[in-house]
C-alpha cells in the first residue's frame, strides 16, 4: 500500500465511522482474510476501497472507470494508476465487472506489485474491520493517511 502506508509504518485505525457510514471509494481500510480463499487464512491486509455495492468497474491502461465514468485516485504522491504486474501471463486479473451487493473491490495503491480484487475477487463487507486514519511512527511519516 505505498506511499499511503509503507512497510514498517505504525498506524491508527478506527472501526467507529462504519458504524454511522458505509465504507466508501478512497477508504483505506483493514479487513480480515476469513472466506477469501486465496487469502493466507486468519490473517489482516491493507488496500483501498476503489469500487462499491452494485457499480461497473473497468480498468483499462491503467485507469480506474466506474459506471462508464473516469474515477481518478489519489495519494500523497499523485494519480494513482491500476497497472498489471510486470508479468501479467502469470495471473489471470479480472479487470472489469459488476460488484455484488455487500462487496467491494480493494486495489492496493503499489498496483504493480498488490496482489488484489483484480486476482482474488471482491471483498465482502463483513471482512472490513476499520480504516486507516492516522500514521503516528517513524516520525518522518507521521500525518494522516491518504
Amino acid at each position: 500500500m505505498a506511499p499511503a502506508v509503507s512497510s514498517g509504518d505504525h498506524v491508527i485505525m478506527e472501526g467507529l465511522s462504519f458504524l454511522k457510514r458505509k465504507p466508501h471509494r478512497g477508504d483505506v481500510i483493514v479487513f480480515k482474510s476469513d472466506g477469501i480463499a486465496a487469502l493466507d487464512a486468519r490473517s489482516k491486509y491493507v488496500k483501498r476501497i476503489a469500487g462499491e455495492p452494485g457499480e461497473h468497474l473497468r480498468i483499462t491502461d491503467g485507469r480506474l472507470y466506474i459506471n462508464g465514468s473516469l474515477v481518478v485516485m489519489t495519494n500523497s504522491t499523485g494519480e494513482i494508476h491500476y497497472l498489471l504486474p510486470e508479468r501479467p501471463e502469470l495471473v489471470a486479473p479480472n479487470t472489469e465487472g459488476q460488484i455484488p451487493p455487500g462487496q467491494y473491490v480493494v486495489l492496493g495503491d503499489n498496483s504493480t506489485n498488490s496482489y488484489d480484487s483484480r486476482f482474488w475477487g471482491c471483498l465482502p463487507a463483513k471482512n472490513i474491520v476499520g480504516r486507516i486514519i492516522f500514521c503516528y511512527w517513524p516520525p518522518n511519516r507521521m500525518g494522516e493517511v491518504k
